[in-house]
């Protein structure tokens, strides 16, 4: 009974000491607002030896003096100038240059100046006798007096025969020896073009045999798409033509075929008469002798 008296008695001596802190601590806060209002607090930039920030401040002791003075510059080292490079040539810079730089365009050499023409004193041919005084090259392309494509008749008749006569068969089976002669004209327009074809033999003549008259239709349906002049004549025309054939065998190749295995031609002209040939493969060879009788208007 006498322990439960004795903890009452301490527990309220303890409670009566925190009552009266409470109560003192509540009279002394009015007391220190009034002391902290009437103390200004120091400005910050006036605080000796310290470095500021605003705002959430911190300050920072001064440095001591000898940490504070600013490092003596170092002295310049001295330089070898004997080290240095020397001065470049000047061809070896314009060696760089030329290097970089585009190079600059030459002037065209100048041309020289051509002597003057002096004027033909020969007097210009002109209607019928422009085309007698000069009579042309006959057998030849492209000469003078001849529109570009136009062919002298002679010549071409002769190049054609052994590029169209070989596909008959009949050369392959005729007897050697002469074949025949066969004379024909044909006529040439204004325009170049071939006319029709016509007939003409010797008297007491035989008529030639079939198988010229197919050569000569051959020939023409290759020259009917060009256009031509008269042999002897840039005027139009007809021109007469006599051709004569034979047939020979030489020695056969290894392979012995029906194919051409050669062909060639000399174009005949006034005064020389062309030659046409072709060979199988058998030894079977064609030869043709075309003549230019008359050629003009």
């Amino acid at each position: 009974m006498s322990v439960a008296v004795k903890l009452s008695s301490e527990g309220n001596v303890a409670a009566l000491f925190v009552s009266v802190g409470l109560h003192g601590a509540l009279l002394l806060l009015p007391i220190l607002a009034r002391l902290h209002d009437a103390v200004p607090p120091r400005p910050v930039d006036t605080l000796p030896n310290s470095v500021a920030m605003v705002g959430n401040s911190i300050e920072v002791e001064a440095p001591a003096p000898e940490v504070a003075a600013a490092p003596a510059a170092p002295e310049p080292a001295a330089v070898d100038l004997s080290a240095l490079p020397t001065e470049r040539p000047e061809p070896a810079l314009k060696s760089e240059a030329a290097a970089i730089l585009p190079a600059k365009p030459r002037a065209p050499a100048p041309r020289k100046a051509r002597p003057p023409r002096r004027a033909s004193t020969a007097p210009a041919a002109t209607g019928s006798d422009a085309a007698t005084s000069s009579p042309p090259a006959a057998g030849t392309f492209g000469q003078a007096g001849l529109a570009p494509g136009v062919r002298r008749l002679g010549y071409a008749f002769t190049r054609a025969i052994p590029a169209a006569s070989p596909a008959d068969s009949a050369w392959r089976e005729l007897p050697v020896g002469h074949v025949g002669t066969i004379r024909i004209e044909l006529e040439v327009d204004k325009s170049n073009r071939l006319g029709a074809l016509k007939r003409w033999q010797a008297p007491d003549e035989p008529a030639p045999p079939a198988v010229l008259e197919r050569m000569v239709e051959r020939t023409l349906i290759l020259l009917r798409a060009g256009q031509f002049a008269l042999s002897g004549s840039n005027q139009p025309g007809s021109e007469r033509l006599v051709i004569d054939v034979h047939l020979r065998d030489d020695a056969a190749d290894e392979d012995a075929t029906d194919n051409v295995v050669n062909k060639g031609f000399d174009g005949a002209t006034p005064g020389h008469p062309g030659k046409a040939h072709f060979r199988y493969g058998t030894g079977r060879t064609f030869e043709a002798k075309v003549t230019i009788v008359r050629s003009g208007p």
